[in-house]
């Protein structure tokens, strides 16, 4: 199904607790300080556990926001299902944005905010939510898992430190998002929204974290897993440690590129029997 089939609900952030929910898959847009949230929502009545997936880069010359990868697999599941936007996508030609936002807004932050809006509405509990993402929707995935407490993040070939990232597209997201900032303002004032540990650090909380990663991707190994690992030692509390799983696979030939749909389904499957 096209994303621009779905229905279309609109609503302004101050009405989200009133609005009726479909039991048909439904773009919802939320209306927040000039702000659009926008949602792809399939919530199942007979479940109460919820699914909540982010998205990686995409390519601006195919498509445009709002960007719902693996819309597609919605069917696959029999658990409630949300997908968001990044808005941080409509700040320039940005092609991944971390749900950075702006000088004055962490988009992540609002997110999670309407999410939980959203679960109390359908009666899901944090401990029931597992948020997947890879590339950039996995660095997103472990941050809201950080603002929604209880809940599980699965990973796959994650960014943790988002400077460690190709430039140009740190650059671009800079560049949009604060364009009246150095790089060097940058990372001292909103060291928490680009580095997944510093936002643990600051919630003094670590969520619980699968951590699938391909090794044989020596970029995300050297800037992004072991920086990772080390930032965990920093908090020298064994039950931190407890809170993050890896597992670690080898192929050279998709190397960044995210596990397919039947392996993806069996973590998401195996988190899901756990909870």
């Amino acid at each position: 199904m096209l994303i621009n089939t779905y229905p279309q609900t609109t609503v302004n952030f101050e009405d989200l607790e009133d609005i009726l929910i479909s039991y048909e898959p439904f773009i919802l847009r939320v209306l927040k300080e000039g702000v659009k949230f926008e949602f792809l929502v399939r919530i199942k009545e007979s479940s109460k556990k919820l699914l909540v997936f982010g998205s990686g880069a995409y390519n601006p010359e195919k498509m445009k926001p709002p960007v719902f990868q693996r819309h597609t697999w919605i069917n696959k599941f029999e658990e409630s299902m949300i997908l968001y936007n990044d808005p941080t996508l409509y700040l320039g030609p940005l092609s991944l944005g971390w749900g950075h936002g702006t000088t004055n807004r962490f988009y992540l932050e609002e997110i999670a905010e309407i999410l939980q809006i959203i679960m109390k509405r359908i009666l899901v509990n944090a401990n029931q939510v597992i948020f997947y993402g890879s590339s950039g929707g996995g660095f997103m995935s472990m941050v809201l898992a950080g603002f929604i407490q209880g809940s599980t993040a699965l990973v796959n070939n994650p960014q943790t430190i988002v400077t460690n990232y190709y430039q140009s597209h740190v650059n671009k997201l800079f560049q949009h998002s604060h364009p009246e900032l150095t790089i060097e303002e940058i990372n001292r004032k909103y060291n928490h929204r680009l580095n997944a540990i510093s936002l643990f650090k600051k919630f003094n909380y670590v969520p619980k974290i699968t951590y699938i990663q391909n090794v044989a991707c020596e970029h995300d190994m050297t800037n992004h897993v072991l920086p990772f690992i080390e930032g965990l030692k920093e908090f020298n509390k064994i039950t931190h440690f407890h809170n993050v799983q890896f597992e670690f696979y080898y192929d050279d030939e998709k190397g960044h590129n995210p596990l397919e749909l039947e392996e993806t389904l069996y973590y998401i499957n195996k988190l899901i029997k756990n909870m």
